[in-house]
């Protein structure tokens, strides 16, 4: 957000500037210049670089307005939290936190820890992963930089053009001024682009990296320490040390609230590996179909039938799947079934069983 407040006021620093001189701001808008300096420099620029960078332009914009995912005071209650589960319940307790979990970095996290990898190995996944997305963050970076520094060049190359037709302009004089002004006014859009938009954009690009690459530094430590058995208070303890005094002083306060987790969710953890590997393959294809628009609440409650029939611990499924039906999700689907003629779920390519009553 801060970057599209900083460009709206320097457009209003400009705006105001031209109405104070007594001029209109029509008079500074021209086509010939911002085809020259804003599509020349894009297009110069993917010429000596990659071509997806073009496409992904406005996604890159949007990332620099938007907040990143979590903040680093929540990721210090959420790691404590999980370090009191993990030391009532075991590694298989954090199950429950993998389908809330803020990011696909989290979740791969957490589940090489339930399945109970080695913690060198966690710690090489999670230090490749980090390392790998820095790569891709800088190079969208770079691209930006190179934009904003050949955006004042392209503005000197319209300045030579203008000036160019200006001199074939010698003997008229509103065609002369007309290009004196488009040749004045692609050197403005040149020095104004690379300084408002190309060089700030890529500068939070780098700062919002920084800022997710050090979240994900802290998330991936406290997961080394939940593996490592500490207690939850020394997993504490090493969390506020990636934070400042204030914000140590903020959690302290119990201003900081921790993540609420669906209590079907909650149910998952107490499940066997297996149980909890279908229950999970349950809520990704609920997730699936609700997205395709597949699905309405008759198809949640026969597949729920289907998990209840599946799973060893009857009991345990069917209470996951009365919780799930009270999600607001389920209730704002249409009523009735949608998947008429589509096969039903069965683990393992097992024969059709008997449905379990609801």
């Amino acid at each position: 957000m801060n970057y599209f407040l900083g460009v709206i006021l320097a457009l209003v620093a400009v705006y105001t500037t031209i109405v104070l001189m007594g001029a209109s701001p029509l008079e500074y808008l021209d086509l010939h210049a911002f085809v020259i300096v804003v599509l020349g420099s894009i297009f110069g620029t993917a010429a000596g670089s990659n071509f997806i960078h073009l496409f992904k332009m406005p996604m890159y914009m949007l990332k620099a307005m938007l907040p990143l995912h979590t903040k680093a005071e929540i990721l210090v209650v959420d790691i404590k939290r999980m370090a009191d589960k993990t030391r009532q319940n075991g590694l298989p307790a954090l199950t429950s936190e993998i389908p809330t979990a803020p990011d696909e970095f989290s979740r791969r996290g957490l589940k090489l820890l339930v399945a109970g990898a080695d913690s060198a190995l966690v710690e090489t996944i999670l230090k490749a992963d980090i390392h790998a997305t820095e790569e891709r963050h800088n190079e969208a970076a770079g691209f930006m930089d190179a934009v904003g520094g050949n955006a004042p060049t392209f503005g000197l190359i319209g300045t030579v053009m203008g000036t160019v037709e200006s001199l074939g302009s010698l003997d008229d004089i509103s065609a002369l001024g007309y290009a004196l002004s488009v040749a004045l006014l692609a050197t403005l859009y040149g020095v104004f682009s690379a300084n408002v938009v190309w060089l700030p954009l890529a500068g939070q690009l780098r700062n919002k990296s920084h800022k997710e690459m050090a979240l994900r530094r802290m998330y991936m430590d406290g997961l080394l320490a939940i593996q490592s058995g500490l207690s939850s208070d020394m997993v504490d303890k090493l969390m506020k040390s990636h934070v400042s005094q204030s914000l140590r002083a903020k959690i302290e306060g119990g201003k900081v609230g921790g993540k609420k987790t669906d209590r079907h969710i909650e149910y998952t953890t107490y499940m066997s590996p297996l149980d909890q590997e279908r229950a999970l393959a349950f809520m990704a294809e609920i997730k699936r179909e609700t997205e395709a628009k597949n699905l309405g609440q008759d198809d949640v409650k026969t597949m729920l039938a289907e998990l209840i029939n599946e799973n060893d611990d009857k009991m345990l499924a069917k209470e996951f799947a009365t919780e799930y039906m009270k999600l607001k999700t389920v209730n704002k689907l249409p009523k009735g079934s949608k998947r008429k003629g589509k096969k039903k779920r069965a683990a393992g390519g097992a024969p059709k069983r008997r449905l379990a009553d609801d």
